[in-house]
This record gives structure tokens, sequence and C-alpha cells, in this order.
């Protein structure tokens, strides 16, 4: 009888003890929407998870932040992690400046004070998205502990390829003049007017920073259709060489070669959460 009674006191303790904490958790990993004004057009933000480090998720161009949610509840369990759209993408107002990536990295340091979320940030930049957040850290390197890139756009590719291989370009010239002739995708196109000069400022942006990176390179993924998973198709080819031409010239950076398409998020999303979450170890 004793035992029972003793065992029922512990229970009635215990519980609103677990109970208490699953809500706290509950409530940590929960993705709050938070709106920002920057510039004079409202941002909208995707927060979710407490820590020590900000995860910071850049998507690539003509994407938004849900081409992170195969990856952004599993890092919400161990630190904070924010996505957003950028102006013109989804709820995100359009804006008049020019969408150059030093704009966009301007805009993204804003919206992150104005909604009260302080570095350390460790960024996490995919595809075109990579560019902008190499110009972050060049802006503001004492905040950024890491960066992990995940397959960036590598800034010499493009001409490189037109150069060499111009008849690969056709349809990626098709695609760009759709985006610019569009009347529904106004933050696609207004990046994409100003997609030359982020190039430029992304390949200028590495003499500010030794930021510690992490990079993953896919193998294939670049080139759609049928040379989509072949690494020896000249375009899926020179997409990683030149990565890898960039990656062996940076100091504190360690990258992988995958056996992945262009969306390694989608496609290996632990790959990905493994990159962010050993970045977060070893800064520790």
């Amino acid at each position: 009888m004793y035992i029972r009674v003793i065992l029922s006191i512990a229970v009635y303790f215990y519980l609103p003890t677990v109970q208490e904490n699953l809500l706290q958790a509950q409530q940590s990993n929960r993705k709050d929407t938070v709106q920002v004004t920057v510039d004079d057009h409202k941002m909208w933000m995707y927060v979710a998870g407490t820590g020590k480090y900000t995860v910071v998720l850049e998507a690539g161009g003509s994407s938004n932040h849900r081409c992170y949610r195969t990856i952004d509840t599993a890092l919400s369990k161990i630190t904070r992690v924010i996505s957003y759209d950028r102006p013109g993408y989804l709820k995100s107002e359009i804006c008049n400046k020019t969408r150059d990536a030093l704009t966009i990295a301007k805009e993204l340091k804003e919206a992150l004070t104005t909604g009260g979320y302080p570095p350390p940030y460790i960024l996490v930049g995919w595809s075109m998205g990579g560019s902008f957040a190499k110009v972050f850290c060049d802006l503001y390197p004492a905040d950024v502990a890491g960066l992990v890139l995940i397959d960036p756009c590598p800034e010499d590719f493009y001409t490189r390829m037109q150069k060499e291989h111009p008849e690969l370009m056709k349809e990626d010239s098709i695609y760009m003049q759709e985006i610019l002739t569009s009347t529904g995708r106004p933050g696609e196109k207004e990046e994409m007017k100003a997609f030359d000069t982020s190039m430029q400022q992304a390949k200028l942006s590495d003499v500010g920073h030794t930021t510690p990176t992490t990079l993953l390179i896919a193998a294939y993924g670049k080139i759609p259709g049928d040379g989509e998973k072949d690494p020896n198709n000249p375009m899926n080819f020179m997409w990683v060489e030149e990565l890898k031409k960039w990656a062996v010239k940076r100091p504190n950076l360690q990258y992988s070669i995958l056996n992945s398409g262009h969306h390694i998020a989608k496609e290996q999303p632990d790959v990905v959460i493994k990159a962010i979450t050993d970045m977060i170890e070893q800064l520790k």
C-alpha cells in the first residue's frame, strides 16, 4: 500500500513536469510566421526552434522558403531556424530596388535585426541563394559563424559554358526569356535582370571573409532531360569542375561531391541536415 501511495505521489508531481516539457518542446519547434517591414515593403519569415546559433536558409533563384521544408523541422529540434521569402515571392511584397545580391543581403540583415534575431548566424544557401549568402558573409563577417553552400552557382560557369558550349546554353536562354517576359513572377523576373551583377558581386565577396564553409556539390543535375544523370555531360562536368576550382582556393572549406541532382535538400535531406549539425558541433 505504501508503495502504491508513493508511486501515486510521484506520478502526481512528475506528470505535470513531463507535460510541461513536452509542451515547451512543441512550442520551441513550432514554426511561427513573422512579418517584418524592410525598405517600406513587407517580408515574411518562418521561424522555429531555439539555440545559440540561428540557421538562416536562403532559397535559390525562382524558389521560395518551401524548398527547405524537408530539413527545417528537423533542424528546429536543435537550434533556431529561419527561412523567408524575398520580395516578389509568395506573400512578400515586391519593391522597386534592384534585386542584386548586395541589396538582397542588406535586406536580409535588416529583416533579421527587425525581427529580433541576433547573430551568430549559420547561413545556408542553395543554388543562386549561395551567391546571396556569400555576399552576406562579406558584408557582415563578424555575424556569420558558418556557411553551408548547397550546390551553389559557380560564378564563372555561365561565361565558360557560353564560350565553350554555346549550343548547350540555348535551353537556359529560353528559360531566362520566359522569366524576363513573364507578368506573374515578379521576384524571379527582377532577380534575373540583376543576375550578372549578382554573380560578379558574389565573386568579389571572397576577399572579405574566411568563414568556415561546407560545400555540397551535386555530381549531376544541372542539365535537365536525358543528360541529367550523366556526370560526364559537359554542363554537369563543368559545373562540378568550377565549384572544385573555387573550393581549393578557399580557406576553412571542406567539400564533398554527392551522387545527387541539383535539389540536394529534397533528394538527400539527411546529408544537408548532417552538414549543418556538423557545422554547429564544429563551432562549439
